[in-house]
């Protein structure tokens, strides 16, 4: 079910607008990336407009009989274009749900630092500030998944979409 949702609202998504992505800075120094500006401290990103990398060209081995055809150039710039596209879609879905968890793990690290400036006690305390460091350990390993993600969803889209990606590795 889940995962239906998620692909009607990906099918929903303007495939050629240009996402604006804002890098933020959490309450604890972690870096945030969203859609929209986090604070008036977020800053806009510059995205790339070229491709990741650049395929090595293609060379015939000894094993295949023909090297293959040249691609041209309208071919090249709507395999860019779509490729793109794939990136910034999997970036809004990666990206985007992974700050809607990030920021419910900050919301509740605040709300246990509120707690933490009323506690009386040393235990209370200390216990208070065992589960933040849990918070930002589970934040931390948050970001560290959507960023594997993200790398993976991009060799997927130079796969799909770059001519020739599949045949050169």
């Amino acid at each position: 079910m889940r995962v239906s949702v998620l692909t009607l609202l990906l099918l929903l998504l303007p495939t050629s607008a240009a996402a604006q992505v804002y890098k933020c800075k959490g309450k604890s120094g972690e870096t945030m990336y969203s859609e929209h500006p986090c604070d008036a401290r977020a800053e806009p990103m510059k995205l790339r407009d070229s491709l990741v990398s650049t395929p090595a060209p293609l060379q015939p081995t000894a094993n295949e009989g023909q090297a293959a055809a040249p691609v041209d150039s309208g071919e090249l710039a709507e395999a860019r274009e779509a490729e793109r596209s794939c990136i910034s879609t999997a970036t809004a879905s990666i990206y985007g749900s992974s700050n809607d968890r990030v920021g419910t793990l900050q919301q509740q690290m605040s709300m246990l630092g509120e707690q933490l400036a009323a506690a009386e006690d040393a235990q209370r305390s200390k216990a208070l500030r065992e589960r933040m460091a849990t918070f930002r350990q589970a934040i931390s390993r948050e970001h560290a998944n959507a960023h594997t993600q993200m790398n993976t969803a991009r060799r997927a889209c130079v796969q799909q979409h770059r001519p020739g990606a599949a045949t050169a590795r």
